[in-house]
């Protein structure tokens, strides 16, 4: 094989692919990435058997043909090598040559057919999404997903496709997270998939020319394809929670606060948290919310007062500081409102005006308020 190309280009496709290296394995070609070339159309593709990614990249002076090489040094090299082009050739003992004005470099690579090949199946639907939409929704849910390794459906985003209306949600029992984008237009099928986040981070992170993302969903796998660049993911096996169970219907009581106002005072308070509940007390009265936080373990409390709109009896409730901040760094309205009911239910956090053809919002359960805050 052999095979000429500019740096930025092949660069540019090299750090789609890079990130689907796995960090740790035991099995050491999964550390390798496979360059695939024919008709002057050079295919990059990696893999850590859950998720593969390949993209396309356009070369000339070549000569079909195939390796795999070590995928971080390989990355490495390319991306120290100045804006010129470069050539590469292999050779039967599977060694890279990379070749520029300035210098020559080796790599010891094996051949294309030790690379595992994750077959595909066919979807059983497919669809297309404006990718910035489908980034949006990523961000908006991805966040709260749960880290427990006990939970592993937790760890994923669960998406839904009905008639109507393409969901996106994720939990980890603590707080909810909820996007609906209503201007979706499905069939009379339901389709209800968790993605692992590794592989939506890796889509949202691999924008391409192409404004817009085609999804195939497969029984146990989902292709996301946009512009050169194809990403195929297993999914999460098992059953999603009954997440609707969970938001309350009767939450008769409003707080209208600004949102940038409130997420820095918490995050001042939160300093004075415990370490280990990161607990804070929200004091509701009609015209303001006090915000307070003691660490009765180390020394030292906070206490800060803002101004709410909130016409219902006085309110005090104890939630976790850090979830609080995400899910307001996670709203991007002026204003917010929260939806409550006592101390002891969720709250359903809400911008004030939602945007077109969407529906978002946010639920973070309380915590019990120690006597000491």
């Amino acid at each position: 094989m052999k095979f000429s190309v500019n740096k930025s280009d092949f660069f540019q496709s090299l750090q789609k692919v890079i990130g689907v290296i796995p960090q740790k394995t035991t099995i050491p070609i999964l550390s390798n990435i496979l360059l695939k070339l024919e008709d002057n159309m050079l295919t990059i593709s990696g893999t850590d058997l859950e998720i593969s990614i390949a993209t396309k990249c356009q070369v000339f002076d070549s000569e079909d043909g195939g390796i795999t090489v070590q995928g971080k040094r390989f990355f490495d090299i390319v991306r120290e090598l100045p804006d010129v082009p470069i050539s590469f050739r292999s050779d039967q003992n599977n060694v890279l040559t990379l070749s520029t004005d300035k210098g020559i470099y080796k790599l010891v690579g094996e051949v294309e057919d030790e690379y595992p090949q994750i077959g595909v199946e066919e979807a059983d639907s497919t669809f297309k999404i404006s990718f910035d939409r489908f980034s949006r929704m990523v961000d908006k849910t991805s966040f709260a997903v749960s880290s427990d390794e006990l939970r592993t459906t937790l760890m994923g985003v669960l998406m839904q496709l009905t008639a109507n209306e393409l969901r996106m949600a994720a939990t980890d029992g603590h707080r909810l997270a909820k996007i609906c984008d209503l201007s979706y237009k499905g069939d009379e099928n339901p389709v209800s998939v968790i993605l692992p986040t590794k592989a939506l981070h890796l889509v949202t992170r691999n924008m391409d020319d192409s404004d817009t993302l085609e999804i195939g969903v497969g029984e146990n796998h989902v292709t996301f394809a946009l512009g050169s660049t194809k990403i195929f993911t297993k999914v999460i096996e098992g059953q999603f929670p009954n997440y609707d169970r969970v938001i309350p219907k009767d939450n008769n009581l409003q707080m209208f606060v600004n949102r940038e106002l409130l997420m820095s005072t918490v995050k001042r308070i939160s300093i004075f948290s415990s370490v280990y509940t990161h607990q804070v007390k929200f004091s509701i009265s009609p015209s303001s919310l006090v915000i307070q936080a003691e660490d009765a373990e180390i020394g030292g409390e906070a206490q800060e007062s803002i101004p709410v709109e909130y016409s219902g009896e006085p309110l005090q409730i104890g939630y976790n500081g850090t979830y609080i901040h995400d899910i307001l760094r996670h709203i991007d309205n002026e204003d917010i409102v929260f939806e409550l009911k006592n101390a002891g239910s969720a709250a359903i956090i809400r911008p004030t005006a939602q945007k077109e053809d969407e529906d978002m919002m946010m639920l973070i359960m309380p915590i019990r308020i120690n006597d000491s805050v």
